[in-house]
C-alpha cells in the first residue's frame, strides 16, 4: 500500500500550553501561553467555499496546519494553542494522517502574539 505524501512542510509553527493560575473564586484561568514544541509545518487557508459548506456565519480566518507526526505534537489538544507568524491560533480539530505520519491541525486566528 502507498504511504500518503505529506505537503512541503515549508513553515515553522510553535505548540503552546496555557501557564495557569487560581483565582479569587478558586477557579483555574490561563493567565499566559507557553511554548510547549515546534514544528515544520504546511499552512493552508480554508477557502471561502469550504466555510460556505460549513455553515460557518462567523467572520474567521480558518487554517489547516500539517505537521509529520512526533511524540510531542501527539499529546496536542483542543486545550493548547498554535503560534504560526505572530499570530496565536484556536486548535478546533486534530487529525491524525496515517499510522504516525503526520497530523492536520484545524485552527482559527485568535490574534496577535502577545496581545
Amino acid at each position: 500500500m502507498k504511504r500518503q505524501a505529506l505537503p512541503p512542510l515549508d513553515r515553522r509553527v510553535s505548540l503552546l500550553g496555557a501557564q495557569v493560575e487560581e483565582n479569587d473564586a478558586g477557579e483555574t484561568v490561563a493567565t499566559g501561553w507557553n511554548e510547549i514544541a515546534q514544528a515544520r509545518a504546511n499552512y493552508a487557508p480554508v477557502s471561502d467555499g469550504e466555510r460556505l459548506r460549513a455553515a460557518a456565519v462567523e467572520q474567521k480566518a480558518e487554517a489547516r496546519f500539517v505537521a509529520r507526526w512526533s511524540k510531542a505534537l501527539a499529546v496536542i489538544t483542543g486545550e493548547n494553542r498554535l503560534r504560526f507568524d505572530g499570530t496565536d491560533w484556536r486548535i478546533t480539530e486534530i487529525k491524525e494522517i496515517g499510522r504516525r505520519r503526520g497530523l492536520e491541525i484545524s485552527a482559527w486566528r485568535l490574534k496577535k502574539a502577545g496581545g
